[in-house]
């Protein structure tokens, strides 16, 4: 009997005064683990009608909700597992009243606990990432053991749990082939290239790039938002395309973005130089400046930012500097792998500055957002919203 099915019964014991010691000694300890237990029990056991409502709310998107226990389950040792399954079964009981299911008969007041637990078991992204082989052989990059592959060049390709590494071996002749990696919302991911160059890969980015690189230009193309921690080849210059963006350099370290849903594309130099294109125009880049180019070709301009701030992610940071909600919401969205939108006619004016640390849950991202006195985190039909309360008198 699943765990979600063994609370069930024993309330149901409970409310019929026929539960054992060792019933009620499992349910004082699923109470214990959080205020919405108890108040979930309480609500359940105003009448006896209420408890088949147990068993429909588990059921309500149970790949995503224990997806995401098994995401922060992984991160525990082993011994922990059962212990952390209880600890999120409730939550996840609660969470999913949002879909529907006959919520309504609990209230006002199971409204409000259920919103309150859907925001409270958003977990952030882990590492993962799914690896295409030339062969067209798709290889998920999650935890777990080592194991190595080999293309069909001969190239050595190491897999060591959520790290990837490409190691060049010499070959009779050189057959061009690419790899893609791939990281879907609410992952990162990084790889070092037969080159030796790092790359750090954002949610919703992907890389492709060259088995091993031949004697000219070693060329890559990125989606989404990549750090590049480029291998040294005087030789050989490094280029990064990106949409209608192309960045050159022979070694350096900076940060590209060129999300789809962002109006610019942004080349961030921490160290070096580069030369960053888009069709007749260039500039140079000297670290501590950046490149925005607009989608449109309405734009092309340069400035002083704070470098590392674009590259904190990488560090498992977040840092807003002056930045709007909307463009906040659409990281967020991202990261934690649900639809987060601004709800109010500031979304683009109301702007917060801060240092969040990655790998918070999303209720303590909102907590801290909260602080601002004009941001809140809501539910509103599945979606995380928040809602910008200005005043202004």
């Amino acid at each position: 009997m699943s765990f979600e099915n063994q609370i069930k019964e024993i309330l149901k014991a409970r409310l019929e005064g026929t539960a054992t010691e060792e019933e009620l000694a499992i349910l004082r300890e699923w109470l214990d683990r959080s205020p919405q237990n108890r108040e979930l029990a309480e609500l359940l056991e105003e009448s006896a009608e209420n408890l088949p409502l147990l068993g429909r709310i588990y059921g309500y998107d149970e790949q995503r909700v224990w997806g995401n226990i098994r995401k922060a389950a992984r991160r525990r040792r082993m011994r922990m597992l059962a212990a952390t399954a209880r600890k999120y079964a409730a939550v996840a009981a609660v969470a999913a009243l949002l879909a529907g299911g006959g919520w309504w008969t609990l209230g006002r007041r199971a409204e409000r606990l259920a919103r309150q637990a859907y925001i409270e078991q958003l977990t952030p992204g882990v590492r993962g990432a799914v690896l295409t082989l030339s062969s067209g052989e798709n290889v998920a990059l999650e935890a777990g053991g080592r194991r190595m592959l080999v293309e069909q060049d001969g190239t050595r390709l190491e897999i060591a749990g959520e790290e990837l590494a490409y190691h060049k071996v010499e070959a009779e002749q050189e057959i061009p082939m690419t790899n893609t990696v791939t990281v879907p919302r609410g992952k990162e991911f990084s790889l070092r290239l037969s080159d030796g160059t790092q790359v750090w890969l954002n949610s919703e980015s992907s890389l492709v790039f060259p088995v091993r690189f031949g004697d000219g230009p070693r060329e890559v193309t990125v989606t989404g938002e990549a750090y590049f921690d480029v291998a040294h080849d005087a030789s050989r210059r490094f280029v990064v395309h990106a949409d209608t963006v192309s960045v050159s350099v022979y070694g350096t370290a900076f940060n590209i973005s060129s999300y789809a849903d962002e109006g610019a594309i942004e080349t961030t130099l921490v160290r070096g130089s580069v030369e960053v294109r888009s069709g007749h125009r260039r500039a140079m880049l000297q670290p501590g400046q950046q490149a925005r180019v607009g989608r449109e070709g309405a734009i092309f301009d340069v400035r002083q930012v704070a470098a590392e701030d674009y590259a904190a992610w990488t560090r498992g940071l977040f840092t807003f500097n002056d930045e709007t909600i909307a463009s906040i919401c659409r990281k967020l969205s991202r990261w934690y792998g649900v639809e987060i939108v601004p709800r109010g006619v500031d979304a683009d004016k109301v702007r917060y500055t801060g240092v969040v640390k990655r790998y918070e849950t999303f209720a303590e991202m909102a907590r801290l957002l909260a602080r601002t006195d004009q941001i809140r985190a809501d539910v509103e039909e599945g979606k995380i919203v928040l809602c910008i309360d200005r005043d202004d008198d």
